[in-house]
């Protein structure tokens, strides 16, 4: 006789603290530089930080690979104001990290390491903002663009779990 079980995991987190997880993920990967990081999430705990992009540069400093995770805080607000302050995730969820940016994260860091490319951090704040101020509270100073290498090509990823999330990459073309 064979008996089968199947068991199921979830866990429950508060959607700010979930989305600061993914945040966080991106950025112990891309940063040993843990005052930077502490101060991005600070941003992204004020609202104030839309976008972050970790980007891969080679020795010239011409992009070959971008990761980015992107916040919606409007679509943020109305989960919030219709009461989704709370989130489910399933095991597929290592450590309160969803399987779309560890996706994200292997692809950067497999041509990252394969190009031996240097990573920058940027972010970008959220419309509204006083980049001013921000700039002053979190230290931060405005950045000079990216020079891609050749165009780029990419993907964007929706979590369906947090959809106010996307995460994607970004891929320099072949030119």
């Amino acid at each position: 006789m064979v008996i089968a079980r199947t068991a199921t995991y979830t866990a429950t987190y508060a959607r700010a603290e979930l989305i600061k997880l993914q945040v966080e993920r991106v950025l112990s990967r891309s940063s040993r530089d843990r005052d930077f990081v502490r101060r991005l999430l600070l941003g992204v705990d004020r609202r104030w930080i839309k976008e972050i992009s970790v980007y891969g540069l080679d020795g010239d400093g011409a992009c070959h690979v971008e990761l980015f995770i992107k916040i919606d805080w409007e679509r943020n607000a109305l989960h919030l104001s219709a009461g989704r302050d709370m989130v489910q995730v399933d095991a597929g969820w290592d450590g309160g990290v969803s399987t779309e940016i560890d996706l994200a994260l292997q692809k950067f860091e497999l041509v990252a390491r394969e190009l031996g490319l240097r990573k920058v951090v940027h972010s970008r704040y959220a419309a509204g903002v006083d980049r001013s101020r921000a700039n002053r509270e979190l230290g931060f100073r405005n950045a000079d663009p990216v020079q891609w290498r050749s165009g780029f090509y990419g993907t964007t990823m929706s979590i369906p779990e947090l959809d106010e999330v996307t995460v994607g990459v970004n891929l320099a073309g072949q030119g």
